[in-house]
């Protein structure tokens, strides 16, 4: 029983990825490169840890944490890091390929840098 769940949620996991990667290659701008990037592949990381948690918990006849752990680790650092890249990107002025919908940070003055093609 867990080998067909391990192996369901691997699946799964690596399909996400693949998404995610699929996205990177064929999205237009930056900002929408970046949010193919880390959305999918941070969920399909996780479902991969999870598979091991559920095999390694079977195969050891005990509760296994570590894979757990790191999820917990990943889904606080990584929304994180693409945040602080597109924050880096809007004030280094890279425009997106349509207008912003909503520009919340034209409120607080940011001052942009040089346009970067």
């Amino acid at each position: 029983m867990s080998e067909t769940l391990s192996s369901a949620l691997l699946l799964l996991g690596a399909f996400l990825i693949l998404a995610g990667a699929v996205g990177v290659a064929r999205f237009a701008d930056f900002f929408s490169r970046v949010h193919a990037a880390s959305v999918p592949s941070t969920v399909g990381v996780a479902i991969i840890l999870l598979a091991s948690a559920v095999e390694l918990s079977a195969e050891l006849e005990e509760l296994f944490l570590k894979p757990i752990i790191a999820i917990i680790v990943l889904f606080l650092t990584v929304p994180l890091g693409t945040e602080m890249l597109a924050r880096a990107a809007y004030i280094t002025n890279v425009q997106p390929t349509g207008a912003y919908a909503r520009d919340d940070a034209q409120e607080r003055q940011v001052e942009h840098k040089e346009a970067v093609e």
